[in-house]
């Protein structure tokens, strides 16, 4: 269902009007560069829509991957790199599915506003495929709406957007109970987020993968 709701928007909505394609990356993922966290290494962004911040990292050094399940989107992604002459490689697959056709590990895999889109039985197995691109010692981000959030009527941890999508909103309690078996979390703090329209409260959780 997803799969068909996003093709759908990324057919019938131009780029501007799609709520979270926004070219310039958040100042919190820009922040991981300037402030020395990240050096050029290899990255991966799983849920990366239209590629603008694959395309971001790619332009500062890094060997930047960005993986999406919309074909339309990763055709958009494709289009943007080539327009900007930058290298870098788009994949179409389903991030809860078969990611085996990705060979590489990666110093640094990250989803900026992905978990919401995933549930809760499903966050297990989506934190498996994340390990299994992650080399040990490798960090990983993860920014997703916050339960504390105003967003679509402010209430519940399932709620509808305007597009026709069901979202989950999470705590940062829950996020460290998904997190902390696999993963030594450095970060984990609520945040507010700059969206293309309104500012929004989100989770923001920085983990390093455990050795061995």
């Amino acid at each position: 269902m997803i799969k068909d709701q996003m093709e759908k928007i990324y057919r019938e909505m131009s780029p501007d009007e799609i709520p979270w394609n926004i070219e310039t990356p958040p100042e919190i993922l820009q922040a991981l560069i300037t402030n020395n966290v990240l050096g050029p290494c290899k990255v991966i962004e799983l849920g990366c829509g239209a590629g603008n911040y694959v395309i971001y990292f790619a332009k500062n050094g890094f060997d930047a991957i960005g993986v999406d399940i919309s074909e339309n989107a990763i055709n958009m992604a494709r289009k943007s790199a080539l327009r900007a002459g930058i290298q870098c490689a788009f994949v179409v697959a389903d991030v809860l599915g078969d990611i085996s056709e990705i060979h590489d590990e990666f110093d640094f895999v990250y989803d900026w506003e992905l978990l919401h889109h995933i549930f809760p039985d499903d966050r297990v197995r989506y934190i498996e495929n994340v390990c299994r691109l992650l080399k040990p010692g490798g960090h990983y981000l993860s920014v997703s709406f916050s339960e504390k959030s105003k967003q679509f009527g402010g209430i519940g941890k399932y709620r509808k957007t305007p597009l026709g999508t069901v979202l989950y909103f999470s705590g940062e309690p829950e996020l460290e109970r998904l997190l902390k078996n696999r993963f030594v979390v450095e970060e984990l703090k609520t945040v507010d987020i700059k969206g293309k329209h309104a500012i929004h409260t989100a989770v923001y959780a920085l983990c390093r993968k455990k050795n061995g």
